[in-house]
């Protein structure tokens, strides 16, 4: 038994040192450490907002293994960029403002070795929350939306920013109430749930280094949303493309759908079967009213399969006028709209989603700062079945005097 014990004692030990040895060769080796390289030469650049793109001409060598900028953002913040060998441009960036900058440009080699750096000059442009801030401060982008404001801007770069909305309390003090992300060129930051009484507001951007923008500020009254329940009535232009169906026993005329009735499956409002596309009708709300949203009923039949289909509109849009003519020429188009089905399913496929919002509606918001009008336009420019005729259950707008 004794001999068995020191057998295995032996083995052990054995095992214990050819892990021993395994261990020590996967400890990493230090790199190779190359010559050092040569500095970068001939350098220029491109000015761009906030910073610049460097050319230069890349050190000869084969232990070179990329080129670093190194330089100072306004804030102090030492701020390092690197380029590949397989290029010879290097971008710096993050400049609070426009102006002349310092960088050192090092070639590295092969253990981290570097060159002797060259300094270059380099002239940023306005930076992108600056350029995005003085699109805000034009006039008519910040203005008065149904229950709060809107802000509208231009972001020339593309540039991911982060807007802050902020709003005096009642002590007189600015209080943050949105932060909006985006890197959207053309956009709009909406803030919602504001009382309709005047209040300052303000807005400041911030980008990735956490630059900070000038403020936007203005004195506005959110407008007070309702239901706008006047009895409506149907107009009759000479260019309207529409026919009445008087064949489908469902159909009504076109003031079926403002009944306020979006539930009933048995009777709807459909144009001809043979009438064009894109296609329009024009109804009278009595007096002008500021639109801030409606809700579009599509027609939902008994067996509530065929939704998103057929007649049903795909893309359609809303003209306002208070002079109207047959001609678009006086009408003013307040929006363009798209109608989407939650599942995304294709044609003819519908889910219990699906259904749902079929019968509940779907919402579309007004811009603020459309217009009032009294007169208006439902062009429809396609359907969910690409079919020239189109089916509505119902139409609920929203809005104020």
């Amino acid at each position: 038994m004794k001999i068995i014990q020191k057998i295995h004692i032996a083995l052990l030990a054995v095992v214990l040192m050819a892990a021993a040895s395994c261990e020590k060769d996967l400890v990493p080796k230090a790199l190779k450490t190359g010559e050092t390289p040569g500095p970068v030469k001939n350098y220029t650049y491109e000015s761009i907002p906030g910073g610049a793109i460097i050319t230069y001409d890349l050190p000869e060598g084969s232990d070179l293994r990329y080129v670093k900028a190194t330089y100072t953002l306004n804030s102090g913040q030492v701020r390092e960029s690197k380029s590949t060998v397989y290029k010879n441009t290097i971008q710096v960036d993050g400049f609070a403002s426009e102006g002349e900058y310092d960088i050192q440009l090092r070639a590295v080699g092969l253990g981290d070795v570097e060159s002797e750096p060259i300094m270059a000059k380099i002239k940023a442009l306005r930076p992108s929350h600056k350029l995005l801030i003085d699109s805000v401060k034009l006039n008519g982008s910040m203005y008065a939306a149904f229950g709060g404001l809107n802000v509208d801007f231009k972001n020339y770069t593309g540039s991911s920013v982060v807007f802050h909305v902020l709003a005096k309390d009642a002590a007189d003090k600015w209080q943050e109430i949105q932060t909006a992300y985006s890197s959207a060129k053309i956009g709009r930051i909406r803030t919602r749930g504001l009382e309709p009484v005047a209040r300052d507001f303000a807005v400041y951007v911030t980008d990735r280094w956490n630059n900070r923008s000038d403020t936007a500020s203005l004195t506005l009254t959110p407008f007070k949303e309702a239901l706008i329940t006047t009895k409506f009535a149907a107009l009759t232009l000479s260019n309207d493309t529409w026919e009445y169906h008087t064949g489908q026993g469902r159909a009504r005329p076109l003031v079926i759908l403002f009944d306020g009735l979006h539930a009933q499956n048995s009777t709807i409002f459909q144009t001809k079967p043979s009438s064009v596309m894109p296609q329009w009708f024009t109804f009278d709300m009595i007096q002008p009213f500021r639109l801030s949203r409606f809700i579009l009923y599509a027609d939902v039949p008994i067996s509530d399969r065929n939704v998103f289909i057929g007649g049903q509109p795909l893309e359609f849009e809303l003209w306002g006028s208070n002079s109207p003519a047959a001609s678009f020429d006086s009408w003013t188009l307040v929006g363009s709209f798209k109608s989407v089905k939650p599942s995304g399913s294709p044609l003819g496929v519908v889910t219990a989603e699906d259904i749902a919002q079929a019968k509940n509606g779907e919402e579309f918001e007004v811009e603020g700062n459309a217009g009032n009008f009294r007169y208006w336009r439902f062009k429809t420019v396609s359907t969910w079945g690409s079919v020239p005729y189109l089916q509505l259950s119902e139409l609920t707008f929203y809005g104020a005097l």
